[in-house]
């Protein structure tokens, strides 16, 4: 296996542990959260790396960031689009539905405002 192959395999671990931790932290609350947050921060302080290594590190982490965004944007595209065929299944109009339904009903108001003001007249 190539060091790439392994570095995704690696980060994909990483994405479910972190999946699974917020899991937990939906069940057992904050409190859990904050324990999390204490043992990342005593592990990183114990593994620190050379100075020498940290931009090498601090480069790759971007990177992996940038990519785990971008996924997350993927994702919630995705979930939106779901929603939004889930909601027109359900006869259920999206917000510019309603919008253009409220113009239409604004202007036919002020027709009949104008009709109403002329057949007094």
């Amino acid at each position: 296996m190539s060091n790439a192959d392994d570095i995704k395999r690696n980060s994909h671990k990483i994405w479910l542990a972190g999946m699974g931790a917020y899991s937990m932290i939906k069940e057992t609350g904050i409190e859990s959260f904050e324990t999390l947050v204490e043992k990342g921060q005593q592990f990183e302080k114990e593994n620190n790396p050379k100075e020498s290594d940290t931009d090498v590190n601090d480069s790759r982490l971007d990177e992996l960031k940038s990519r785990a965004n971008q996924t997350m944007d993927r994702i919630e595209r995705a979930f939106d689009l779901r929603v939004s065929s889930a909601l027109s299944r359900l006869g259920i109009s999206k917000k510019t539905d309603l919008d253009l339904l409220n113009d239409k009903v604004d202007k036919l108001t002020q027709l009949l405002e104008q009709v109403s003001k002329s057949m007094d007249k």
